[in-house]
């Protein structure tokens, strides 16, 4: 898609603002979304990608089967932490030919590599966070060998999106051109202070409804009722009996083990929430493994045909060697039964000679 574009400075994939910001990108939602609304921390349309599954709902880049052949070595993504499992994954091309993938989630707690990917955790900070990934410098730690370009890039839930770019050097953020940096809105001490005064106005200036006056008359009513039942049962012969008490132990105890049940049970489901996330990238993983032994049994089987083709071949210019050598014994034959017969006619003409 860039291989033949020039390719300097930053290329931008991905941004929020405008009419098609995913022009380029083909969307993935099951049980979940991909909406484009006005974020309030930095006033601006950002798009957010969000499911309940982190593997059903994603962006891809480019379209199709497509590719983007882009050789600059930093990815940079601008992103607010939804406090959610999310991932990305970044598709390379190493100086083998051999494509290799890089998958960072922020559920991950280890690094492992494996011979086609490599999966990464990554820790997300309070709001919007800009990530920079060094391609070149992962694909020589993890497979020692040299990075080429990018192929393809998978954005999954749950993120929210402002720009996706490449550099091919990470600038300071002084020295970022003004289209790039993410500002923040000021609010201004005055209007503070206006809103402050504003408020106290109004709690000062609150007058009663009067479905409230009325309910605080009913109330009042309802609790000299109760004071005068509770003098005449005060006054009476009559004992009442109240409700057994609990000691304080227990009632201690039953908190515990309620508070204990609670953490049990979010601990639970945030493992089985980690379970699926993992679940669904060795699903995945393992597809993809599947692909490639398919495309290698598709190979082998090429090859046989190939290889049978030339035996049937090598048969057949066997055969016709063998007529060839065949054809090549007749005519020595013939050419024998020439030279007798050739000697039988000289045979008479010389008696006649002789005679």
């Amino acid at each position: 898609m860039y291989r033949n574009a020039y390719q300097r400075g930053m290329l931008t994939v991905f941004f929020s603002v405008g009419s098609k910001p995913l022009a380029i990108w083909d969307t993935h939602t099951q049980d979940g979304y991909i909406t484009r609304f006005l974020d309030q921390d930095i006033k601006s349309m950002v798009l957010e990608i969000g499911g309940t599954n982190v593997s059903t709902t994603y962006i891809t880049c480019p379209k199709g089967q497509m590719v983007l052949g882009i050789t600059m070595p930093f990815l940079v993504m601008i992103v607010k932490n939804l406090k959610k499992y999310f991932s990305f994954e970044v598709t390379i091309l190493d100086e083998t030919g051999t494509r290799r993938r890089f998958r960072v989630s922020n559920f991950q707690s280890s690094t492992q590599i494996l011979p086609l990917c490599t999966v990464m955790p990554i820790g997300l900070s309070e709001g919007w966070n800009q990530i920079q990934f060094n391609l070149a410098e992962f694909t020589r730690r993890a497979y020692k060998k040299q990075y080429v370009e990018v192929q393809k890039l998978k954005i999954n839930a749950n993120i929210r999106l402002r720009r996706v770019y490449f550099t091919e050097r990470l600038v300071p953020e002084d020295q970022l051109p003004p289209e790039y940096k993410l500002y923040f809105p000021l609010t201004s001490k005055y209007a503070k202070d206006k809103k402050a005064i504003q408020s106290n106005f109004d709690k000062e200036n609150v007058k009663p409804s009067t479905s409230q006056s009325l309910k605080e008359c009913s109330t009042a009513q309802s609790r000299e009722d109760l004071r005068s039942k509770v003098d005449l049962v005060r006054s009476s012969k009559t004992s009442v009996h109240s409700n057994k008490k609990v000691p304080l132990n227990e009632t201690k105890a039953d908190s515990k083990t309620a508070i204990e049940t609670v953490k049990e049970e979010s601990i639970n489901a945030d493992k089985e929430q980690e379970q699926i996330a993992e679940d669904s990238i060795k699903k995945e993983e393992n597809e993809n493994v599947k692909e490639e032994s398919g495309t290698n049994k598709e190979e082998t089987e090429t090859n046989k045909e190939e290889s049978e083709t030339n035996k049937e071949e090598s048969e057949t210019n066997k055969e016709e060697s063998e007529t060839n050598k065949e054809e090549s014994e007749t005519n020595k034959e013939e050419n024998i039964d020439n030279e007798e017969e050739s000697e039988v006619k000289k045979e008479p003409e010389e008696e006649k000679t002789a005679a």
